[in-house]
């Protein structure tokens, strides 16, 4: 009985001293995985990631550095990590190769390749709609069925509210003249 137990805690020993986790390495930019980007953990050894951009680190790491000429270097501590997949930023004003005219600094073409460079942003394609616009047939089907309707409907409400006041207006008035003029019947005499 103490042999198995003795097995089963090296067993569980091995797997945990083997633990390893499994990282995608992926642009930030069109968030697909990145191939030949170089790694290094804590400082050691560097390898280079595959065509899946899958790495495999010990689970004990406490920093991972991460290098490639189209991206931004960066380094990962183990506290920032909550998924799976660690996105690199693509270096976008980096220069990829640079061309030097001459060696006197008043010339016009080195003049222009001292100006800053302004950033191309690249075009959004633009998504056509195909088929009919349901939305737009329903507004119009508003405007030219029900729109006018409750429109008129609306303003005969409103007509109908300002004669009443009027005709509120008018009986008061009819009330405060009866109530000025002295009431009197055939019957009685005057003095």
């Amino acid at each position: 009985m103490f042999r198995l137990y003795f097995i089963a805690m090296m067993l569980l020993f091995c797997v945990v001293a083997r633990a390893q986790r499994k990282f995608v390495i992926a642009s930030l930019e069109s968030k697909t995985p990145q191939r030949d980007v170089q790694v290094s953990i804590d400082n050691g050894p560097e390898f280079r990631t595959p065509w899946h951009g899958q790495i495999e680190v010990p689970d004990s790491f406490k920093r991972i550095d991460f290098c490639h000429p189209k991206f931004q270097r960066r380094y990962v501590l183990r506290d920032e990590i909550h998924g799976d997949t660690i996105y690199l930023i693509p270096a976008l004003n980096a220069l990829d190769e640079v061309v030097i005219y001459g060696e006197r600094r008043g010339d016009k073409r080195m003049a222009d390749l001292m100006r800053p460079a302004r950033p191309v942003e690249p075009q959004m394609p633009q998504v056509l709609t195909t088929g009919p616009n349901v939305l737009a047939m329903l507004g119009w089907l508003y405007d030219h069925t029900l729109g006018p309707k409750i429109a008129d409907k609306q303003r005969r409400k409103k007509a109908l509210k300002r004669v009443r006041a009027l005709e509120q207006e008018y009986e008061q008035r009819w009330a405060a003249l009866r109530d000025t003029i002295p009431h009197t019947t055939p019957n009685e005499t005057k003095p």
